[in-house]
């Protein structure tokens, strides 16, 4: 019996058919496996945040004006809000002021010698700069929930 139904097989689907089937079934299983890890990486997996603390942008402030600071990481503090501290995200609006102007006030110029903003640009980040030391000193040490 067994014999007859290999040669039934045999005869029905050939051998190309067989391979073109069985490449369709592997390629099948290894795309609905990866679109599974997919769908529980997004189902389980953390969003993306940018959460700066207020003395890591004292230091980037400092860097700026200190000509040490890359441009890319200046462009990623203007570029994404800090939804975690409205205080912060005051500071980084002013620092947006500061590089791209808005209605009332110019933008800074580029600097010189590897600054990222020029001398007035540079004096008025001082001043946020100053703002933000005053707002660490007034920080308290441990924050209650």
């Amino acid at each position: 019996m067994s014999k007859w139904l290999h040669n039934v097989w045999r005869t029905t689907i050939s051998t190309q058919c067989y391979t073109d089937v069985m490449e369709f079934v592997v390629v099948f299983l290894i795309s609905f496996f990866v679109l599974i890890g997919v769908a529980l990486a997004f189902a389980f997996g953390k969003t993306p945040a940018y959460r700066p603390s207020r003395t890591d942008i004292l230091q980037l402030l400092g860097d700026v004006i200190n000509k040490n600071a890359s441009v890319e990481r200046w462009e990623l503090f203007l570029s994404l809000p800090i939804s975690n501290d409205p205080a912060l995200e005051n500071i980084r609006q002013r620092c947006l002021v500061i590089a791209f102007g808005d209605d009332q006030t110019p933008a800074a110029g580029e600097g010189i010698n590897g600054a990222i903003l020029d001398k007035r640009g540079q004096a008025r980040l001082r001043e946020v700069m100053m703002s933000l030391e005053t707002l660490i000193a007034e920080e308290p040490g441990s924050k209650w929930f």
